[in-house]
């Protein structure tokens, strides 16, 4: 299925892109999607509703995401890696909250031997504290 349904108890419905889809999206584009749905879980004004999206949006991030960035940090070539950091450090400047979930994968890159990717990977992270 394309989809992953909840239903509201007032009957409503809340659709989201099934997980299985995500998997062929941009390495960053995972960490968009979750933090843009869990701005708007308040909206849906239901706790059971939010609970169950909370815990999808918890295994996106910790089964797809997450070790897709990983793989990615610890495979790819040093070019294929800072155009991801790239990427990051633009979503890092209008989203930072959709960058908290990599901070770790991040620390570990400043400590690389390529300048460019500590460099980069340092700036992605000062945008995470100010």
């Amino acid at each position: 299925m394309d989809i992953r349904i909840f239903q509201k108890k007032d009957g409503g419905v809340v659709q989201l892109i099934d997980k299985e889809k995500i998997r062929d999206w941009p390495i960053e584009f995972p960490l968009k999607f979750v933090e843009d749905v869990r701005s708007k879980l308040k909206s849906y004004r239901d706790a059971k509703v939010e609970g169950e999206i909370s815990k999808y949006l918890d295994d996106i991030l910790t089964n797809l995401a997450i070790p897709k960035i990983k793989e990615a940090f610890e495979d790819a070539t040093q070019d294929t890696i800072i155009s991801i950091l790239s990427s990051f450090e633009e979503l890092s400047e209008t989203n930072v909250g959709a960058i908290k979930p990599i901070q770790s994968l991040l620390e570990n890159l400043t400590k690389n031997t390529n300048k460019s990717i500590v460099v980069s990977a340092q700036r992605i992270l000062n945008n995470l504290v100010s």
